[in-house]
């Protein structure tokens, strides 16, 4: 359940979370919630460790981070079962704010974070974070799993780390170095990621992480292995504070880094809180506040001196697997953390760094994800080359950089794709008429497309009749246009006769403008039938039946295709749902009007939409057909639908006379028994309220099939009475509560006259 409104969040939106406060103090739940925060802490403990040490910062720092963050998120969030806290994606970035502009630019940096995401929580904005392509943000997502992957190695090795985090620096320090290889912390490493990726095949509820930290200690203790240790942790928590010192760098400069932050921040968060919308069924996720309380769970980490938080799923999915059911189960999370710091901070001094390097290696190669580019390969090579951009950049480059080219990219590659036309030319019958299809955009980005088509055109032998088909053509400038006139130009001076077809309004202006554009203007065709005016000088039943013929191929041709299975099952039998009684009229098609595929309608047609009564001394093939499609089809809906400017109800209603030739018409005026209700109505009636009035009488008649009647007695039928204004394109049914027409999907009345009619009619 997403929520949504359009005011600003001036109070943080904490008037809202009072009631779910006060839940927090229930005892409902409270045995879950313990339960999944202290699993969860199994796994965060060994990952904010080893987060906040490739960071460049004290181990420390990172259960700070994440005992702060299970708190205030949960607490100001709009995701109740999300856990946030240090995460391995940031561990690039924060690692190069702090080597640049030491802990005084982290400061500005969480601090300016938190702001945007505030700010973009209370302006609502959220969701705007999602904008950014995909192949952006997973290129970016495997970049920063290869520096991580190549920046562990050194610890991994038991080297000292190099002087610079440049992956190509760090590569060279490995080769100088190689030699020096700890093989104690190389064992350590490689026990720990056995264990990390062997654990979930046995396991998938086992904390392989927190095993692997273990079991490496213990082996490290046990066996007095002289590796690297990550110290001592102190057992007091720090109180706000400003740092002892502030970078001297350009504002600009933080500014840059602290957007990035909150970029990557605020997109992991939504990312992660709307895959756990689909983990729990109805969980509810306000993404604005989510942000609000990622912002304001910047802010105190970094005053506390921590690192850059965000919400992380693999912390979340644990969480929701282990139980939780409501956002106490983050703060148990953060209470485990303050009491494993508090009482085995002497043991966990003592945890090998190749141990947690090994923990971030298992977490890169999982990032790193090549699968995925695979994929992407085979589906889209224009979204696969953004992606590797993406990596490259960032990898070799730098993350700013990476992040610029990627969006450079992918708007490149939109550009491209808006400004592709797609182009084909192919003969129709053995009448010598071509029709040549353009789909997408008619710009300058054409040039190369229409290009070879003119090259194309040249083969088609003179004299030859061309329909150019723009109907899918979704935009055009003034240069294509020129260069569409050029094309018609070169055709019509081969003595070929050319019809545009269904070109938009906006289109027709600029083909309109071109060279004066008159004679281009009468070459355009809204239907069928004009084209075949515009082409040929055929009796009008020629053209008719060309017409027709044409309409079979492009079916055959264009749109079979599309439904090549449903034609499959619909040639095994019909299972339609509505029952459509509708009038004649050529204006009227109850597909085009439903948006609803073959198959779905059963329809009867006949002039005036009349339904004669069950009780009829002759069988009437409309009632064949209600009882065909209620007793042996069991559709669920009869519509019965009338229109506006209706000719069979205007005949009757004008008493128009109609020439003696046309027996069956002048029979049918005379003895429907739509004649004795209009002489039943009262006076001020238009033609429309008539048609509708008969709509209304259709369905008494519809009423008295005893099919009908017991099929809506139990509630397995529903009867509709609908009016089409052919004119607006309203569809207007019969509402019961307001005794009259309204426009269908609102509750205003649409039947002004309403008032003058017997409703029980």
């Amino acid at each position: 359940m997403i929520a949504n409104s359009k005011k600003i969040r001036w109070d943080l939106g904490i008037r809202s979370l009072l009631p779910k406060w006060r839940e927090l103090c229930t005892w409902r739940n409270l045995q879950d919630d313990i339960i999944a925060g202290f699993t969860v802490s199994c796994i965060a403990i060994p990952l904010s460790l080893a987060i906040a040490l490739a960071s460049g910062v004290s181990p420390a720092v990172g259960l700070v981070t994440a005992m702060i963050a299970g708190v205030i998120c949960p607490l100001l969030g709009g995701m109740p079962l999300t856990i946030s806290g240090p995460t391995p994606a940031m561990v690039v970035l924060v690692a190069s704010v702090v080597q640049e502009y030491g802990l005084g630019g982290l400061f500005v940096v969480g601090i300016l974070c938190g702001m945007y995401q505030i700010l973009t929580g209370m302006l609502r904005l959220g969701r705007l974070v999602l904008l950014t392509p995909m192949p952006v943000v997973e290129g970016f997502t495997a970049g920063i799993g290869a520096i991580i992957l190549i920046g562990q190695l050194p610890p991994a090795l038991g080297l000292p780390p190099p002087a610079q985090s440049h992956v190509v620096d760090v590569v060279v320090h490995i080769r100088d170095l190689f030699h020096q290889s700890d093989e104690g912390a190389l064992l350590l490493t490689i026990i720990s990621l056995a264990i990390i990726f062997l654990v979930p095949r046995i396991s998938k509820k086992a904390p392989a992480p927190l095993i692997g930290v273990v079991v490496s200690s213990l082996i490290a203790i046990l066996f007095r292995m002289d590796v690297p240790v990550i110290g001592a942790i102190p057992r007091t928590l720090p109180w706000p504070h400003l740092p002892s010192s502030f970078p001297v760098a350009p504002m600009i400069e933080l500014v840059s880094a602290s957007f990035l932050v909150y970029a990557l921040s605020s997109l992991e968060t939504l990312l992660s809180s709307a895959a756990l919308t689909k983990l729990v069924k109805d969980l509810p996720a306000d993404f604005d506040q989510e942000l609000i309380g990622q912002g304001v769970g910047n802010i105190m980490s970094v005053l506390c001196g921590g690192i850059p938080i965000s919400g992380v799923i693999a912390r979340s999915a644990t969480n929701i697997q282990a139980g939780a059911k409501t956002r106490r189960s983050s703060i148990f999370h953060s209470v485990a953390l303050l009491l494993t710091a508090l009482f085995l901070a002497p043991v966990m001094a003592k945890i090998p760094v190749s141990a947690l390097a090994a923990l971030l290696i298992s977490v890169s190669c999982r990032t790193l994800n090549p699968t995925r580019l695979v994929h992407l390969w085979r589906v889209s090579r224009a979204d696969a080359i953004i992606y590797i951009t993406t990596f490259l950049i960032i990898v070799f480059v730098g993350l700013i950089e990476g992040v610029q080219w990627g969006l450079l990219a992918a708007l490149t590659m939109v550009a491209i794709r808006l400004g592709r036309t797609q182009a084909q030319l192919q003969g129709i019958g053995s009448e010598g008429t071509y029709r040549l299809e353009l789909k997408g955009s008619l710009t300058f980005l054409s040039s190369l497309q229409l290009g070879q088509l003119r090259e194309e055109a040249q083969g088609i032998e003179p004299g030859k009749k061309i329909v150019i088909d723009l109907s899918e053509i979704t935009d055009m400038d003034a240069s294509g246009a020129e260069m569409l006139a050029d094309l018609i130009d070169l055709l019509q001076r081969k003595g070929s006769k050319v019809a545009i077809f269904r070109l938009h309004a906006e289109g027709r202006k600029f083909l309109a403008s071109v060279n004066g554009g008159e004679p281009l203007v009468k070459l355009m065709a809204s239907t069928e039938q004009e084209i075949d005016q515009i082409l040929e000088d055929m009796i009008p039943w020629q053209a008719s039946e060309m017409r027709l013929i044409r309409g079979v191929q492009r079916f055959h041709h264009e749109q079979h295709m599309h439904y090549a299975k449903l034609f499959e099952k619909l040639a095994r039998g019909q299972a339609p749902h509505t029952l459509f009684i509708t009038c004649s009229d050529s204006r009227i098609d109850p597909n085009l009007l439903t948006s609803s595929d073959p198959g779905e309608l059963f329809l009867v047609r006949n002039v005036g939409n009349m339904i004669p009564p069950c009780c009829s001394r002759t069988a009437s093939a409309e009632g064949a057909a209600i009882d065909f499609a209620v007793g042996i089809l069991s559709v669920k809906n009869i519509v019965v639908c009338g229109h506006s400017t209706c000719g069979a109800i205007k005949s009757l209603f004008n008493n128009e006379v109609v020439p003696d030739a046309l027996h069956s018409l002048k029979a049918w005026l005379k003895a429907t028994e739509a004649r004795e209700l209009i002489t039943r109505l009262p006076e001020g009636l238009d033609v429309d309220d008539v048609a509708r009035l008969n709509v209304l009488s259709q369905m008494d008649h519809l009423r008295t099939y005893p099919i009908v009647q017991e099929r809506e007695e139990t509630g397995q039928l529903c009867l509709n009475a609908w009016f089409f204004n052919i004119a607006t394109g309203q569809v207007e049914g019969w509402s019961t509560s307001l005794k009259q027409f309204a426009v269908l999907g609102t509750s205003s009345g649409r039947f002004p006259s309403a008032s003058k009619i017997e409703t029980d009619t």
